[in-house]
Order: structure tokens, then sequence, then C-alpha cells
């Protein structure tokens, strides 16, 4: 046991502030993802205590990305407010603009927490974490073709959900049609 928490000690060290970097680019918002930090920690801890965990990393990531997208989802229910919006460091758009900007951002990741299982951790991981396909296919036990594949799909998916309604849709979990 105490070597498990070493291992996981030694990994808040080496992702801790990747994670809450993640987390706060999910969020749009730095309180949130320290709270989603430490939700983080505790469900890391839990599963130290299981020893179920193989590769501390890849799961670390996903955790947190399920929940910063949990997060979304509960904030979806309970309605949108105009004081949660976050504002940008620098003042190069209009006030209109900027509520656009983030209008649009939020609905994009509201699209993405649609998304399943490895299509949205490809996704996120390519686009948000600006990782290789590479190292992204070596986290998730997948060629970089398939990761490159997962996340093309994705895209086009999103880019229908997002207003071209002209093109037809592909399936709506792109998770699924990745697989066949």
């Amino acid at each position: 046991m105490d070597l498990i928490r070493q291992q996981l000690l030694d990994l808040l060290d080496r992702s801790g502030a990747k994670l809450y970097a993640m987390l706060t680019r999910l969020t749009l918002c730095q309180d949130v993802a320290d709270d989603l930090l430490q939700e983080l920690f505790i469900k890391l801890d839990r599963a130290a205590r299981t020893e179920t965990v193989h590769d501390w990393e890849s799961y670390a990531r996903q955790a947190a990305i399920h929940l910063a997208f949990d997060w979304w989802r509960r904030q979806k229910r309970a309605g949108p407010s105009l004081d949660a919006v976050p504002t940008p460091a620098c003042d190069e758009l209009s006030p209109l603009g900027r509520l656009v900007r983030d209008e649009q951002i939020q609905e994009i990741l509201a699209r993405i927490g649609q998304l399943n299982g490895s299509a949205r951790q490809a996704f996120v991981l390519r686009y948000i974490e600006q990782e290789s396909y590479e190292s992204i296919a070596a986290s998730m036990n997948k060629t970089p073709h398939q990761v490159r594949a997962l996340c093309a799909k994705v895209m086009q998916w999103l880019r229908n959900q997002m207003g071209e309604s002209d093109a037809p849709c592909p399936r709506k979990d792109p998770d699924h049609a990745a697989q066949q």
C-alpha cells in the first residue's frame, strides 16, 4: 500500500500542474478547477486503496476529464448565469464579441460533454491539451492512426452539431463509428 501511495504522490508532483491547467481550460474557471482538483485527489486516493489502477497518469487524466464534464452537466441543469462568464486577459474584442465567443466556447464544451469514452478523451487530449497523436495513442492503447481517425470523426460530428445542418450528421456516437 505504501508503494502505491508513493506512486500517487509522485504522479501528483509530476502531473498536478498539468491536471490543474486542463481542468481550468475545460471549466473556464479557476475556482471550479480548484474544487475539481480536490475531488480528483480524493478519487485517486480511493483508487489507491483498491489497488486496481495500472496506469496512474492515464487514469488521472481520464478522471479529470470526466469530473470537468460532469461539472458542465450540473451547470447546464442549474441554468446559465451571466456572472459565470469568465473575462479574458485582454480586451481585443468588444463586449458583445466577448459574449458571443464565450457562448461559443461553452457550446463547444457542452457538445464535447455529450461524447462517450475514448472519443471525448482523445478529442480533449488532442485539441485542448494539444498532445501528439503518438502520446495519446500510447495512453489509450491504440495506434496513432486510430487516434487520428477518431479525432477526425469527432471533429466532423462537432461541426455538424454546431450548425452545419446541411451536412448529413454521421453517427451520433463517434466512438461507436470508430470501433467499426
